[in-house]
Order: structure tokens, then sequence, then C-alpha cells
């Protein structure tokens, strides 16, 4: 592991000894109308609401990869009656950027994960031999559940299998969204198999290394969907620390608009990927975020950003 790494960890990060979080109880599916039709969100739209493709239709295994450790991270018994928990987080750490994260060996990946009291389990590499680490959440990340509306079942969807990795990049977009009061992410797919993987063969989410971002939400509210709220034609560029304007840090009750275009600027100045493409990239984008890692890339990363115009 990377002495990068060591060092920004940094130790536990003082969760509070409130009750750990459960996901939320299965809700109807949350899938915008006007999708049946639409040829040109085809690829979209199947990844989103159905299977993709028969099970056993996967990339070929690697040769060589570290071992994921058997076994779940447990989950503590909720006490009957108690009070909605609260996540407080402590201090600000550093946080590892993106390349650094990909160096992670297994164990240290699910001890990174630990730390921060991420709920997950380690999947067998029969379940998902296309990916490196792969893990199941089984809990919100930093009092954010993530979570695909229109599964039937989470437990067995393999959309709903991430690398590890992918976790602990996520990490500090979760701790950001929760200060904002965001409780919910709701995603298309992590790892994708199917057809869309002969279609796409290069695409990280074969890997489970690529996150699909479809809305938020913050309490009772109704999600807010990237297709209806993130502001096309708008993003050229992040702000500095010391500006204002679009992509600028929004405070706790901004709009959707401005808490999309804040978490992209986030996800590029803090080099936490190494994609990310926004509705402003192409037509196949136009309803989610699509944020990915990558082995081999530079450190620190330069990030690919699809800003309005590039």
């Amino acid at each position: 592991m990377p002495t990068e790494v060591e060092a920004a960890a940094g130790g536990r990060l003082g969760w509070s000894n409130a009750p750990r979080w459960r996901l939320p109880a299965a809700r109807p599916p949350d899938c915008s109308d006007g999708y049946a039709g639409n040829r040109a969100l085809v690829q979209v739209a199947s990844a989103r609401c159905k299977e993709t493709g028969p099970q056993g239709q996967t990339a070929k295994r690697p040769t060589a990869r570290p071992a994921a450790r058997p076994g779940a991270h447990p989950a503590r018994p909720e006490p009957a009656g108690a009070a909605a928990p609260t996540w407080t987080p402590a201090a600000p750490a550093q946080t590892p950027h993106a390349t650094a994260l990909m160096a992670m060996t297994a164990a240290r990946c699910h001890d990174y994960l630990r730390e921060r009291e991420v709920e997950f389990i380690a999947l067998a590499r029969d379940e998902a031999p296309e990916v490196a680490i792969p893990v199941r959440l089984r809990g919100p990340i930093a009092g954010v559940a993530f979570t695909i509306p229109w599964t039937t079942d989470l437990e067995r969807d393999a959309h709903a299998i991430w690398d590890c990795r992918l976790v602990a990049a996520v990490v500090p977009l979760a701790e950001w969204l929760h200060a904002r009061g965001v409780t919910e992410v709701q995603y298309f797919s992590a790892l994708r198999r199917g057809k869309i993987v002969q279609q796409k063969p290069k695409s990280q989410h074969n890997l489970g290394l690529a996150l699909d971002l479809y809305a938020v939400r913050r309490g009772s509210d109704a999600a807010a969907t990237v297709e209806e709220h993130y502001p096309r034609r708008t993003l050229r560029r992040c702000p500095g620390p010391r500006e204002a304007g679009p992509g600028a840090a929004p405070p706790a009750g901004a709009p959707a608009a401005d808490l999309l275009l804040g978490l992209v600027c986030l996800a590029s100045e803090g080099g936490l990927v190494h994609t990310l493409l926004t509705p402003d990239h192409d037509r196949a984008h136009a309803n989610h975020l699509h944020l990915d890692l990558k082995a081999g890339q530079d450190s620190p990363p330069d990030p690919f950003i699809s800003f309005h115009g590039s």
C-alpha cells in the first residue's frame, strides 16, 4: 500500500456512537416517464430498469488479482424504538486521490471502509470474477444510502456489486452530500453485464469501477434527478476556492442544480475520480453523472471532466 494512502487515512474518523444506518425500505420504481420509446437512450434505459443480458455473459477473468477476504462485515442490531441516527464527522482529514486508492490491496481497502464504518460484505471470487475487489454495501456511506430504487432484489442484483476502491472514492462525496442534507443517492449501476459489456468493452462498468448517479434525495422530499435538475450548458470550468458562481460549494438547503454542479467540481478539484461525464457530454449521459476509476493513471490524477463546450 502506498505511503500516501496510509498518511491520508489518518486513522479512525470519529464516527458517533449512535445506532448505525440502514438502507431504506424498498420503494416503487422512480423511473421517469417517457423512456420506453426513447431509442436515443435505449442503452441507459436498459441498464437502469432491467437486468442486462444473461448472467453468465461476463468479461474474461483476469489472471493476476488481489484475493478478497471472505466473510461479511456484520451490522449491529438497531435497538427497538431508537431515534433516527445522525452522523457527525470528525475534523476533515486529507482524502486519498483516485490513483492512490487504485493502488490499494483488497485487505487495505476493506480496512479503509471499516475505519469509516461503511457496512459491506466482501464477495467470493466466483460471485463477481470480473471485479478485482468485489463488495456489496450493507448500509449507507457517511449517512447517505446508495440505492437502485427500481430493483426487485438489491441483495442479488449484479448492478449493486462495487469494486471496494470505488466505494472508498465515494466516501468524501457522501460526506459532502450529507453535510448538505442529502440522505439518499439513487444510481443505475456499478457493475454492468450483458449486451452493454459487448457494446462497450472498455467501460469501467465492466469491472465494477464506475458509478452512474441518477438522483439525490433529501429526507422525505421527492428525488431530484440529474435529468431534470442538472443545468446543462452552464459549467465551463470549476471556480477557484475564492470564487463564486456555478460549481462553487453550495450551502445546506441549496437548490438541487447547485448541489449537482458543486458535486462535479468537488470530484474534479479533489482528484477523487479519473473520469466524470456530465449531461453536457453526449446524449447517452443526458440523465446521469458517470464517475469512474482507472488503473495506470497519473498520480496525482488530472481527471477528465466533460464541461460544457469541452
